[in-house]
């Protein structure tokens, strides 16, 4: 039994991982780049770098995020179409007497 729930939490985990993945990646290079941000705009010269790059970590944390709830639904569409049969605990175990 306990290599059938195995199979079903690999399976699961498999059906939204890549997803997971691109989002936790995606929205760290955000935050580091919105870490970045706030040197470039205290730096004279690269004044101008630091709306768009302000713009670009705002969109790239946003995309991760976007990236993060899809692997949430894919999870769940995964979970709900697979059937999975536990035996119910009123029932007898067989060959128990």
């Amino acid at each position: 039994m306990s290599s059938e729930i195995e199979t079903f939490r690999k399976a699961l985990r498999d059906a939204g991982q890549p997803w997971s993945r691109r989002g936790i990646w995606t929205a760290g290079a955000g935050i580091v780049l919105l870490a970045a941000t706030q040197f470039v705009g205290q730096a004279a010269p690269f004044v101008i770098y630091f709306f768009p790059l302000l713009i670009g970590s705002t969109l790239l944390i946003a995309v991760g995020w976007v990236m993060l709830i899809v692997a949430v639904v894919r999870r769940r569409r995964w979970t709900k179409a697979q059937a999975l049969a536990m035996p119910r605990l009123s029932d007898p175990a067989e060959g128990a007497s």
